[in-house]
């Protein structure tokens, strides 16, 4: 029974995604939910523990493998996103402190839904850790290097709080509540005591991950309303900016790194998705109430963010397909060598 509601979960993915934004545009709308985002981390935490279960002990030796999506994730996350958005901003947008806006989210960190979504894609968890790991950490001392560039000369501090506030709840708990979890099941049950859990712990992500949905575009649904034109002229530029980035990464990924279908995934979503609470708070802490205002466009890039990578999340199935073609013509050449 539970490997039925798994599999009708994740089968009709996008269709239930569009039903909790959906809804949660109307509630929000209709209902005053403001308040609601307050419960985002929390279900964060519900949506991401139960893939970290999937960790185990001793899966942490495997952690060298991790360095190579780790550099190129980097690079991607710190070099060329912020290159290709300045890019992308100068032909979009004229305002120069949205282009600032813009630009800080560029290099921010992975958002707090990353892993959540390389569980799901049945990425490599471990390689997603330590990517948001590294990441979170380098944003200490790569926003006010690059803001300070960027907002030419202006002091951009950084959140420390909520920077370790984030890795916490997002990472480090998760990991630890998970691997205990884990550990306990095989000590009582056994190793397949686990496998007839596991298909509970994928619906309880999947079921968090609506609910999240829901919540975030129920938060955001005055926003989506009122600046219906900002997100209409947002939209070319989020297009270009998620789509060119991810299609990059799958090729240089494929082609390139020849990289295996789970560190690919962890790859995408931990740099693809940006961290826009961590932005928002960082624009306020400069612009003080003009923050507020340009901080809206981050927040609108967020929900195109959001629509693409859940779409992106329902091909992981044909993206898979394409690595592992890769990976038996790789076998076959070697053979015939």
């Amino acid at each position: 029974m539970i490997e039925k509601i798994q599999r009708a979960l994740s089968k009709n993915m996008l269709l239930y995604a569009s039903l909790a934004m959906v809804l949660g545009v109307l509630a929000g709308h209709y209902f005053n939910l403001k308040g609601i985002s307050k419960f985002i981390i929390p279900i964060v935490f519900m949506m991401i523990f139960p893939m970290m279960v999937n960790l185990s002990l001793s899966s942490l030796k495997k952690i060298k493998g991790s360095v190579k999506p780790l550099v190129e994730a980097m690079i991607l996350n710190f070099i060329v996103a912020p290159l290709f958005m300045w890019l992308l901003s100068s032909i979009f947008i004229s305002d120069p402190k949205i282009k600032l806006a813009l630009m800080l989210l560029s290099i921010a960190p992975a958002s707090s839904m990353g892993l959540g979504y390389i569980g799901i894609a049945e990425g490599h968890m471990l390689t997603g850790a330590v990517i948001v790991a590294f990441a979170f950490l380098a944003s200490i001392f790569v926003y006010p290097v690059a803001g300070h560039y960027l907002a030419m000369g202006a002091n951009i501090p950084v959140p420390i709080r909520m920077v370790l506030k984030n890795l916490f709840v997002i990472l480090i708990l998760p990991f630890l509540f998970g691997i205990t979890v884990r550990e306990y099941i095989e000590r009582k049950h056994g190793a397949k005591g686990f496998l007839k859990a596991k298909p509970y712990f994928s619906v309880m992500t999947l079921t968090f991950l609506y609910i999240l949905l829901f919540v975030i575009f129920a938060s955001k649904a005055n926003l989506i309303i009122k600046k219906y034109m900002d997100i209409i002229l947002l939209l070319p530029l989020a297009v270009l900016f998620y789509g060119i980035t991810t299609l990059t990464i799958f090729f240089v990924n494929r082609k390139i790194l020849y990289m295996e279908y789970g560190r690919h995934q962890a790859v995408v979503f931990t740099t693809v998705s940006k961290n826009v609470a961590l932005t928002i708070a960082v624009l306020i802490l400069v612009f003080g109430e003009e923050g507020q205002y340009i901080s809206v466009f981050p927040a609108i890039m967020s929900i195109f963010q959001t629509i693409f990578l859940v779409s992106y999340l329902k091909l992981s199935y044909k993206v898979k397909s394409w690595f592992e073609k890769d990976k038996s013509n790789e076998k076959v050449v070697s053979l015939v060598k």
